[in-house]
């Protein structure tokens, strides 16, 4: 984590697949945690990821498998994907983007994040693996 002014902060991740959602719920609370105001902003500045807020923990241990793999299927690599033409290598990366969020805004109570019981912050690579960021603000 990288401390920006203007009480912005920045994570950088690491993917390792192609198709891949990683929680960051502790990151981002560690980040936040000498952060006050009303809601925390999670921003994703790339255009093959993404941000969801999905179940994880006890009962909902493979949530996060079964969305990928759910990503993987209703948005085929195969495809005749017309942007290629232009020189893109990666279509589908660009559409599964377009299917989740490129940020989420979480209450903050008592300058904490207002999840529920089961809720996590999950960043979706499309286009891993690779070096990433998600970026910060608590307004």
């Amino acid at each position: 984590m990288r401390t920006l002014p203007f009480a912005m902060r920045r994570l950088d991740l690491r993917t390792e697949r192609k198709t891949q959602l990683l929680d960051i719920t502790a990151e981002v609370r560690r980040a936040l945690e000498d952060q006050t105001g009303q809601a925390a902003v999670v921003f994703v500045p790339h255009t093959t990821a993404g941000i969801v807020l999905q179940a994880s923990g006890e009962g909902a241990t493979q949530v996060a498998v079964d969305l990928e793999a759910a990503l993987r299927r209703i948005v085929d690599e195969e495809w005749k994907w017309k942007h290629t033409g232009e020189g893109d290598r990666n279509p589908w990366a660009h559409v599964r983007a377009a299917l989740t969020a490129s940020s989420v805004t979480i209450p903050l109570e008592d300058g904490k994040l207002a999840l529920g019981d089961l809720q996590r912050i999950f960043f979706c690579e499309f286009d891993g693996p690779r070096k990433r960021q998600v970026y910060l603000a608590v307004t």
